[in-house]
């Protein structure tokens, strides 16, 4: 019963979308991001908050046996596009974490298949020295768990 509301959901945002004139070759306009002079730490450390959500909850649903590795790969290449629009102020520990784990795991075009280089020892690294940036902001950062039981 699960899997079929999650394709009902699924098919209904598609048709919105698709009704909406939506592609995925429109942008948001330039207006709707920050520029790197008004952007902050914590900022920059909510937008990763979003990127630790997708990949924390793609590993549980692997490791728990609800999703394949197939799934949680492009739950990964999705965090990579999100990664990549986390907006940054070009300056200071937090944005240099940040620069480090977009270089890590570029963005991967939608439709694009390939692996991510999420969960690799330099991810890890990475993730942690963003985790510590963060921490010295006295930004939060956070994850929302939401699959399992």
């Amino acid at each position: 019963m699960r899997r079929r509301q999650i394709v009902i959901a699924a098919s209904a945002l598609v048709g919105a979308l698709a009704m909406s004139g939506c592609t995925g070759s429109e942008t948001a306009p330039s207006a709707a991001q920050p520029s790197a002079t008004s952007t902050t730490d914590t900022m920059t450390c909510t937008g990763f908050n979003d990127v630790l959500t997708i990949t924390s909850n793609a590993d549980a649903g692997l490791r728990d046996g609800r999703i394949a590795a197939q799934e949680q790969e492009g739950w990964y290449r999705l965090a990579t596009r999100v990664l990549d629009g986390v907006p940054t102020s070009g300056d200071g520990a937090v944005s240099e974490a940040a620069d480090a784990l977009k270089n890590v795991a570029p963005a991967i075009d939608l439709g694009a298949m390939g692996t991510s280089g999420i969960g690799s020892a330099e991810w890890v690294s990475a993730l942690e020295d963003m985790s510590d940036a963060c921490s010295e902001a006295n930004a939060e950062t956070a994850v929302e768990m939401f699959t399992g039981g």
